[in-house]
């Protein structure tokens, strides 16, 4: 048996050869781990498991092999470059314990902020892979496909020429793009960055992209089936709002994520068991994440095509609190409902908008706050899992500030709303 393992790794490593050769013409060269893996004798063989794709070899890793379109290709922009380098690893590994298939590309971009050794050798800046299945528990098994030492991971422009390099080399009917990284929300400022706000923080360049930039990204890619921030407090209706129009869902969490982040082994291995639609994609990302955590930890799916509506409602709601004058209403609503956590000018709109109609005298807010709390619940968030310590947590966030209404609020596309008219109203200071 063991004879003929070894057998079937040379001749896999044997066909490899090119690819390599062309790679490393081309200054992208294999990753020092990788190099070990041939000299070990190649990854373990995998039985075929019934109704789960089969798993696709490191030999498939080939330019040529992988423009065959498959039905998916999910693109994870790793950005270690901070305090979430230590972590890169855990998630990655957990990648490649189901790894790419014959019908799905699982392509990360990994970004390292120093020189230090995971495994997976020493080397800094960015490196793209292709997953596939291993055993490996440090490092990685998976071959480096492109370098990238002078990469800006906080520079959306990079973000961007991941997504479009991956659509070309993996190309799919269907495709899910992650930031993966830290998160703010809609944030107003990030002390020391250059420029603050929401997600993908480059400790070397001291960048970051905003909400707007993450529109930016998802319009230069043109339809991204599912979009996923594995990074805190992004599932706000702000950062929504600025992607509906790319994608059929947003994935995320209202709260902070823990260091592990998703759990990305049993969210592959749901997703290859299901029909594998958009909605399957979604759905496997939340009811995998908030199984792994006893406590503060939520996730949420929320349907693009939805958010048009969820607006509309949301005016109404903002108009008829205001033009009853019940600001006091509002601000009480407010300071009671459910923060989070770390970020007390984030609320969860459904428990804000139920407290304000328990409270309120007027029956048009009445009215117009029980129709945005059932189109929330029944329509807008088509799945949500908390623990049992957030129950007031429904799906999705929105900026509700205390204190003087920031500017740089109407940067994004959210100040079309009627949203931003309530929340810089002096009756709810």
């Amino acid at each position: 048996m063991n004879k003929t393992i070894t057998t079937l790794a040379a001749f896999a490593l044997m066909t490899m050869l090119p690819f390599a050769s062309r790679a490393q013409d081309e200054g992208a060269g294999l990753s020092e781990a990788f190099s070990a893996l041939r000299s070990a004798g190649g990854p373990a063989a995998v039985s075929a498991v019934p109704a789960v794709p089969a798993p696709v070899p490191a030999a498939a890793a080939s330019g040529a092999a992988s423009r065959q379109p498959k039905d998916w290709t999910l693109m994870i922009y790793v950005d270690g470059k901070n305090s979430l380098e230590s972590a890169i690893f855990k998630n990655v590994n957990q990648m490649e314990q189901v790894g790419s298939t014959d019908k799905v590309n699982v392509v990360v971009e990994i970004g390292h902020k120093d020189l230090s050794d995971n495994g997976e050798g020493s080397w800094k800046g960015c490196r793209r892979f292709l997953i596939v299945k291993s055993t490996f528990t440090k490092g990685m098994a998976s071959p480096a496909l492109q370098s990238i030492p002078g990469c800006d991971m906080g520079d959306y422009h990079q973000a961007i020429d991941f997504g479009k390099w991956a659509m070309k080399e993996f190309p799919a009917r269907h495709y899910m793009y992650v930031l993966w990284n830290h998160g703010g929300g809609w944030v107003p400022t990030t002390p020391g960055y250059a420029n603050a706000k929401a997600i993908a923080y480059d400790d070397n360049t001291h960048h970051v992209m905003s909400t707007p930039q993450m529109g930016a990204i998802m319009r230069a890619l043109g339809h991204i089936d599912v979009y996923g921030s594995d990074a805190c407090l992004m599932q706000m209706a702000e950062v929504a709002y600025e992607l509906k129009d790319r994608t059929d869902f947003v994935v995320g969490s209202e709260i902070n994520e823990p260091g592990s982040g998703w759990d990305y082994a049993s969210m592959l291995r749901q997703f290859y068991s299901s029909p594998m639609t958009p909605l399957d994609l979604a759905n496997a990302v939340v009811d995998t994440y908030t199984p792994q955590y006893s406590s503060r930890a939520t996730q949420s799916a929320i349907r693009a095509s939805a958010i048009a509506g969820f607006a509309r409602r949301l005016d109404a709601f903002a108009d008829a609190v205001e033009k009853a004058g019940e600001g006091k209403t509002a601000a009480a609503a407010r300071d009671a409902s459910q923060d989070m956590l770390s970020e007390d000018t984030y609320k969860d709109l459904y428990d804000f908008a139920s407290r304000v109609a328990a409270s309120s005298g007027n029956a048009d807010v009445k009215a117009r706050a029980a129709d945005l709390i059932g189109y929330i619940s029944g329509t807008l968030v088509v799945d949500n899992k908390v623990t049992k310590d957030l129950p007031r947590m429904h799906g999705v966030s929105i900026s509700i500030p205390a204190d003087a209404f920031d500017p740089s609020y109407t940067e994004m596309l959210f100040a079309g709303t009627r949203w931003p008219g309530l929340i810089q109203n002096d009756m709810l200071r």
